[in-house]
């Protein structure tokens, strides 16, 4: 047996040998960073949402106080019969302050009889008279202690709610109560986190006793798998003290699940979360089964070929291997040799191909997640945020309204709150934007038209100079009117930002025929940027500014690709940035390469 021969086959024993071997290490580990990634992923989901749940409780326990703050509702139920004349009066401010709150399903005042004084919100309830789950919240306001009950269904109505109560002290003596205030919170706020919890693993939420108050309408709750978590679950606990354990469970042939218990929120509620295993280590399994096929095949026919041969391939394969380890170690501007033509040629090019596609996709994964993660608030945000709002804005109104003869520096502050309404409206306007972006409603438009009617609504200090280069035979566009303005708005106001100093601005139109396309161009003279900084322009919540939340350029970026087009920006460090817009032109039939 010839020696090359000896050493192809030791090495292609050696390696069938140490092969399965090494794959198995790096298939565990593999595993192993795969189940700390989602334990990590899955706590922040769990410790955000007991967030969310505490801010409704904590929401609604704040809406009575602002009912019980009322000093005439005090005198009035400390003395009925010499305030009678107050009812309409009072009544009437209470129900202004419930109409702000909500949503209750029922709000009554109750004397210390536990007679109903007032009806705050009338619709059918289990806390318009005392029953067995309204006497325990009453008889704890009446001692002076505020209440709040688990999740309780109503039996009269079959709804889902909370019962809150708080005592209302004498305005003379404190630690006197001389009435109680208690409502139905509707459960559907609380429901609509669990329902929009974006996570794979199974959602429940449970109260200070171990008994499950809410889950996810589509989730199912292993009882099994809870039996066995009470028995004999070793629990781990993560660095913010949340606790997981892997369990087998047994009625499902000994599935292994991933289970996952959230620290008590301030009503003493927790969170489980519970996903099998076999789902989880899917991909990695799929990948290194596909993966051991490939390299036992890759084995065997190296180890046939002649000694020669074998000393031929071990330094392509050495920088395969050098490639591969830097890619796991992140590094995807890495790039292998390709050395000739032969199979490994193809193979570290086809190696170099999947390592720029990798990059690719980790960046777009990454704009995809910050814009999920977006998308998860933004409703609730929006919401949450724009009434407050719009009962400010509307309270400024009337301020401004009323006080109109007053002296000039309430108008000032009066007008500085207005505007950071306005721009608080703004921001609210952007994150939703950016993750509601409308179909374009297309039109033909002249760009030299278009660009005059931005112009003419930005707002442009008198420091910088704005220079128009428009060729008259700039073919028109057939795109959304209102997107390219906000689009080339943005890019503006961007650019006038840059120019603290003033500067010149130069927006530019050039066509390329050959494309078929139109280019936009918005120039600064500004300090510039660093490569670093333009690779994470568009990139979800990163910004550059004092007062900013990194979303213009995101939303610019969208807009531009409904669009059928793209956004490039050149930029170096002291000699401005330009960012520009490439869109298809609108060309007449058979001129489009005239």
């Amino acid at each position: 047996m010839r020696f090359s021969t000896k050493i192809g086959l030791s090495a292609t024993a050696a390696a069938l040998l140490i092969g399965p071997l090494l794959g198995a290490a790096v298939f565990l580990q593999t595993r192993s960073v795969l189940l700390d990634r989602i334990v990590h992923e899955e706590v922040g989901i769990a410790s955000e949402l007991m967030g969310d749940i505490d801010q409704v409780l904590h929401k609604a326990a704040d809406e009575l106080k602002v009912i019980i703050a009322d000093g005439e509702l005090r005198e009035f139920l400390k003395s009925p019969a010499e305030h009678q004349e107050k009812t309409h009066k009072v009544m009437g401010e209470l129900e202004e302050r419930a109409k702000l709150s909500g949503p209750w399903d029922g709000m009554y005042v109750f004397d210390t009889s536990g007679r109903a004084v007032f009806a705050l919100k009338k619709m059918q309830s289990c806390v318009d008279t005392l029953n067995p789950l309204t006497r325990v919240a009453f008889d704890s306001a009446l001692q002076g202690k505020a209440y709040r009950s688990d999740r309780i269904v109503c039996r009269r109505t079959g709804r889902l709610g909370i019962i809150f109560a708080e005592p209302i002290h004498s305005s003379v003596n404190f630690n006197q109560v001389v009435g109680v205030v208690m409502g139905e919170y509707a459960w559907s706020p609380i429901q609509d986190l669990l329902e929009n919890v974006n996570v794979a693993a199974t959602v429940h939420l449970f109260n200070s006793t171990g008994e499950m108050i809410g889950k996810r309408s589509t989730d199912r709750l292993n009882d099994n798998l809870r039996k066995h978590l009470r028995a004999n679950a070793t629990w781990k606990a993560t660095p913010g003290g949340e606790k997981y354990a892997i369990l087998a469970d047994t009625s499902h042939g000994g599935e292994n699940w991933l289970v996952l218990d959230s620290q008590p929120g301030t009503a003493g509620w927790t969170l489980m979360m519970d996903e099998p295993l076999k789902m989880l280590y899917a991909p990695i399994t799929v990948l290194a089964r596909n993966t051991g096929l490939l390299v036992l095949g890759v084995l065997l026919v190296t180890g046939g070929s002649f000694a020669i041969l074998v000393r031929r391939f071990i330094r392509p394969l050495a920088e395969l291997v050098e490639g591969v380890r830097l890619v796991e170690q992140g590094r995807f501007d890495q790039q292998v040799m390709v050395r000739g033509k032969d199979e490994f040629g193809e193979l570290a090019g086809s190696f170099n191909t999947m390592v720029g596609t990798l990059q690719k996709t980790r960046e777009e994964l990454v704009r995809k997640e910050k814009l999920a993660m977006l998308g998860q608030v933004a409703g609730s945000v929006g919401h949450e945020l724009r009434n407050p709002l719009g009962v400010m804005s509307n309270a400024v109104y009337y301020l401004q309204t009323v006080l109109d003869g007053s002296d000039k520096s309430v108008k000032e502050y009066l007008g500085i709150i207005l505007a950071e309404i306005t721009r608080s409206e703004h921001i609210i306007a952007e994150l939703v934007d950016a993750v509601n972006t409308r179909s374009p409603e297309r039109a033909t438009h002249g760009v030299a038209e278009l660009i005059g009617q931005i112009i003419r609504q930005c707002a442009v200090p008198d420091v910088v100079t704005v220079t128009l280069d428009i060729p008259e035979t700039i073919p028109p566009l057939r795109v959304d009117a209102r997107q390219m303005q906000q689009v080339l708005g943005n890019l503006i106001s961007n650019g006038v930002e840059a120019m603290p100093g003033g500067g010149t601005l130069l927006i530019r139109a050039l066509e390329n025929r050959q494309e078929g396309t139109v280019r936009l161009s918005v120039q600064d003279s500004g300090s510039g940027m660093s490569p670093g900084v333009i690779a994470q322009l568009f990139q979800p919540l990163y910004t550059t500014k004092a007062r900013g939340i990194g979303l213009g350029l995101v939303v610019a970026k969208n807009l531009t690709e409904i669009n059928n087009g793209r956004i490039e920006v050149q930029s170096e460090p002291g000699k401005g940035a330009m960012f520009s817009i490439i869109l298809p032109g609108k060309y007449e039939e058979g001129c489009r390469h005239g």
